[in-house]
């Protein structure tokens, strides 16, 4: 009886907790991709942030910029040092998504939900359940600048490609 041995290439498996592919990026909504984008530019430091915050601040304004990036400071300095354990993420410009990444994302797009129990219990498996409503509401300004991010590019361009470009490169 012939059987079959299945191949698996061991290059792909990940040892690292949270960093399981889960997704690719380009199946997710613009919202979940951006929120993505601006977790991985917390790993690449200061200069990344800094970067990021200029442009809030060149499509929004100033005083929305500065809430926006201080809500993802709190939220990954607070998920980094009192979280269950510490948080990973893909390279910057990686195609797919890990699991820790598309945690992030789930946590801050359903904190914009009128009933935001979702977002509780992603905060309360992250973190700890006294941590979990301050993580919703620090969510809640970090979506709130990037839902507000969105709508303004949608305006300026339309054509999804050319935006996907205008964001990322």
């Amino acid at each position: 009886m012939g059987g079959r041995t299945l191949k698996t290439n061991s290059v792909s498996k990940t040892t690292v907790k949270g960093g399981s592919p889960v997704a690719i990026i380009s199946d997710l909504s613009w919202e979940e991709h951006l929120i993505i984008y601006y977790f991985r530019c917390c790993f690449e430091g200061s200069e990344a942030l800094l970067e990021v915050h200029e442009e809030f601040r060149f499509y929004l304004d100033t005083e929305t910029a500065n809430k926006t990036i201080g809500a993802l400071q709190f939220l990954f300095r607070k998920l980094q040092n009192n979280g269950r354990r510490r948080l990973v993420s893909h390279d910057l410009n990686c195609k797919c998504v890990g699991a820790d990444e598309n945690c992030f994302a789930q946590l801050v797009t359903r904190s914009t939900y009128v009933d935001k129990k979702d977002a509780i219990l992603i905060g309360i498996l992250l973190t700890d359940a006294d941590l979990a409503p301050e993580l919703v509401y620090a969510a809640e300004d970090f979506a709130v600048g990037v839902q507000a991010l969105l709508n303004i590019i949608g305006d300026i361009i339309r054509d999804k490609e050319t935006e996907k470009k205008a964001l990322y490169n």
